[in-house]
């Protein structure tokens, strides 16, 4: 009965040994971050609302296990683009003068490494407001479409997710609306997932006064960051080895009791 409790143990280990080579290649980390501020209208009461954007900027940012890392900036008018790639990292950028929106995406994907990984996206759309045909207050109506899409998931072997999100609309030097999470429900620890997804009409009446010019300023971020934290081979042959021992144990203990 000792001969055949070793061999299961033996089988055991060498299933150990061989789970222990392979781990790497199952340690995943992911996080995508998906956020667009579009068709931004201003409609007032009375008179004329004339909305000019006047400059546009775009960043993206990509870095990996703190060391390798890419920062692209584009001014370029009337459309700005970024983007930046490096090892399964990205992030990409959009600022758009004709349609009025910005936009931002950046994912970090991680596999059988114990690295971590983030990539920031920037955008940025600033503007005059020109209200005429009116006097005195005027109650001016704010809308936009905002899209927002995060997902973060870790496998057995993945430590941390996060999914980050900023937007803001100013209106001389004024908030009129403001979207912040600095960390969208991060996930610690292994085989977690998360995911939201969806797009709403926003709107605001804002009062101002007619035959003015006011400046707008619209800013967006999208953050994303992964942790992997894959096990040393020998931890896992220990785990097995010890499923192994007391696999033993218990056959032995009942093989006594017949």
């Amino acid at each position: 009965m000792r001969v055949k409790s070793l061999k299961v143990f033996t089988g055991v280990l060498m299933f150990g040994l061989l789970l222990g080579a392979s781990s790497t290649a199952y340690a995943d980390a992911f996080s995508l971050t998906s956020f667009s501020f579009t068709n931004i209208q201003f409609t007032p009461s009375a008179g004329t609302a004339q909305f000019t954007v006047t400059a546009v900027t775009a960043r993206a940012d990509a870095g990996f296990n703190g060391g390798t890392q890419i920062s692209n900036l584009s001014n370029s008018f009337p459309i700005a683009q970024a983007s930046a790639v490096v090892n399964g990292v990205t992030a990409a950028a959009t600022a758009n003068a004709a349609t009025r929106s910005v936009s931002g995406e950046s994912t970090a994907f991680l596999a059988g490494c114990t690295c971590q990984a983030g990539s920031f996206a920037f955008a940025t759309l600033t503007g005059t407001l020109l209200l005429s045909g009116a006097e005195g207050p005027v109650d001016v109506n704010v809308t936009a479409l905002e899209t927002l899409l995060w997902q973060v998931q870790t496998d057995a072997f993945g430590r941390y997710a996060e999914s980050g999100t900023f937007f803001d609309l100013l209106l001389n030097g004024a908030v009129v609306f403001s979207f912040q999470v600095e960390a969208l429900h991060p996930l610690l620890g292994p085989n977690q997932f998360g995911m939201v997804e969806g797009a709403s009409q926003i709107s605001r009446s804002i009062r101002l006064q007619g035959n003015s010019e006011n400046s707008i300023s619209v800013r967006l971020s999208a953050t994303s960051l992964a942790i992997n934290e894959v096990p040393e081979p020998a931890s896992v042959v220990m785990l097995i080895s010890g499923l192994g021992f007391l696999a033993g144990a218990l056959k032995k203990r009942r093989d006594r009791s017949l």
